[in-house]
């Protein structure tokens, strides 16, 4: 991943899987190293703080809305990788998947 995005395209990235990894209540290790496994890979510094979810729509619909048909594959490959990385893929993370991809024109990619 490194070089496909953009600095506010990797913040908006990971503010919106810090929420989708809260999204059901369920804070597992599994989803936790995930998440530090990718802040690695997206650059993000230890001390970042994500985009407060009041604010999160604004921002990603502007930031990832306008990216190229190969970031937002890759953006929703990481989105589907992080809600399935428990084992559980509840309902709540679906909404807060599918109202994102949606808000943002982006495909579902389920692998």
């Amino acid at each position: 991943m490194e070089g496909l995005f953009t600095i506010q395209e990797k913040e908006a990235i990971y503010s919106v899987l810090c929420v989708l990894v809260k999204s059901d209540y369920r804070l597992r290790e599994p989803e936790d190293r995930l998440l530090s496994e990718i802040a690695k890979e997206l650059d993000i510094p230890e001390d970042f703080k994500p985009i407060p979810r009041g604010q999160l729509k604004i921002v990603v619909s502007e930031t990832l809305k306008p990216m190229s048909k190969e970031k937002k594959r890759e953006f929703s490959r990481l989105m589907t990788k992080m809600a399935r990385s428990d084992g559980h893929f509840g309902p709540s993370e679906r909404a807060f998947v599918t109202e994102i991809l949606d808000l943002c024109e982006i495909p579902f990619v389920h692998r």
